[in-house]
C-alpha cells in the first residue's frame, strides 16, 4: 500500500500539472466567476464560496473515479505477490509520470490518445451540465463540479494510473483526493485573476520546466528504496558454528 510520501507526490503532481488544468477546465471556473461578477454588489465571498463549491465537487469526482479505479485494481492485482505488486506499480506510475511530463514538452502523444478515448464517456455525461448554468447556488456549483471531475484529462489519468496500482479502494481514494487538493490552488487562482492565470500557463517555458520536474519525479520513483535484503537477520555460518564450538 502507498505511504504518506505516496499522496505528498499525488498532491505535487496535482500541484505542479495544475498549469494544464486551467487548459482543461479554467473556461468553466473562469465563466462561474465572471457570472457572479455580473450580479449587483456581489461579494467577492459570494464568488470565492462558488468556485470552492465547484472544486469541491471536482475533487469529490476525482475520490469517486480513484476509488473505482483502487477497487478495479485490488481485484485485478490481488494474486499477485507484495514486492511484485510494488514493482508493477512503481513501473506503471512511472510510465504515466514520464508520458505526462513529455506531453508537456509537445513529444509524446499517448496521453492525448487517451483523453480522445475518455471523450467517449464525456459526451454522454457532459450534457447533465446544461441544466445547471447558469449558477445560481452553491449546490448547483457543486453539481458542476462533479460533472467535470469526468472531462478527460491526461493529468488525471496519470494519477488514476497509481490509484489502479495501489490495488487497495481506499487508498486509490486517498492518492485522487491528494491529487485534487494540489491542483486546487491554481484554479482558486482562476476566480480572481483568470487573465493572467490563462498568460501564465500559456508559457512555453513554464510548461517545460514543469515537465522536467515530473520526469524527475518519475526517475525518482523508479530509484530502489532501502537495502532491503542485504541487512537480513538470519547468522552467518561463521557465527553458527562459534556458537556450537561454545557448548
Amino acid at each position: 500500500m502507498p505511504t504518506e510520501s505516496f499522496y505528498f507526490i499525488a498532491f505535487t503532481l496535482g500541484f505542479l500539472g495544475s498549469s494544464h488544468c486551467v487548459a482543461m477546465c479554467g473556461g468553466i471556473v473562469g465563466m462561474l466567476s465572471s457570472s457572479n461578477a455580473q450580479l449587483p454588489k456581489e461579494p467577492l465571498s459570494r464568488t470565492l464560496t462558488t468556485s470552492l463549491s465547484y472544486n469541491a465537487g471536482r475533487i469529490f469526482s476525482y475520490s469517486l473515479i480513484g476509488l473505482l479505479a483502487g477497487g478495479i485494481g485490488e481485484l485485478a492485482l490481488s494474486p499477485i505477490d507484495h514486492q511484485s505488486l510494488q514493482i508493477f506499480s512503481k513501473t506503471l506510475t512511472s510510465i504515466f509520470m514520464f508520458s505526462f511530463g513529455f506531453y508537456l514538452f509537445g513529444w509524446l502523444g499517448f496521453l492525448s490518445y487517451l483523453e480522445r478515448m475518455g471523450q467517449h464517456l464525456w459526451a454522454r455525461i457532459s450534457p447533465l451540465s446544461k441544466g445547471l448554468l447558469p449558477i445560481k447556488n452553491k449546490r448547483s456549483a457543486f453539481a458542476l463540479g462533479v460533472i467535470w471531475g469526468w472531462l478527460p484529462c491526461g493529468l488525471v489519468y496519470s494519477a488514476l494510473a497509481w490509484s489502479l496500482a495501489s490495488a487497495h479502494a481506499i487508498e486509490g481514494a486517498l492518492i485522487m483526493l491528494s491529487f485534487g487538493l494540489g491542483t486546487l490552488p491554481m484554479l482558486l487562482a482562476i476566480g480572481t485573476a483568470s487573465k493572467r492565470i490563462a498568460q501564465f500557463r500559456s508559457s512555453l517555458v513554464l510548461r517545460r520546466i514543469v515537465g522536467s520536474i515530473i520526469i524527475a519525479f518519475a526517475i525518482f520513483n523508479l530509484l530502489p528504496t532501502g537495502g532491503g535484503h542485504h541487512h537480513s537477520p538470519t547468522k552467518s555460518p561463521t557465527s553458527s558454528s562459534s556458537h556450537h564450538l561454545h557448548h
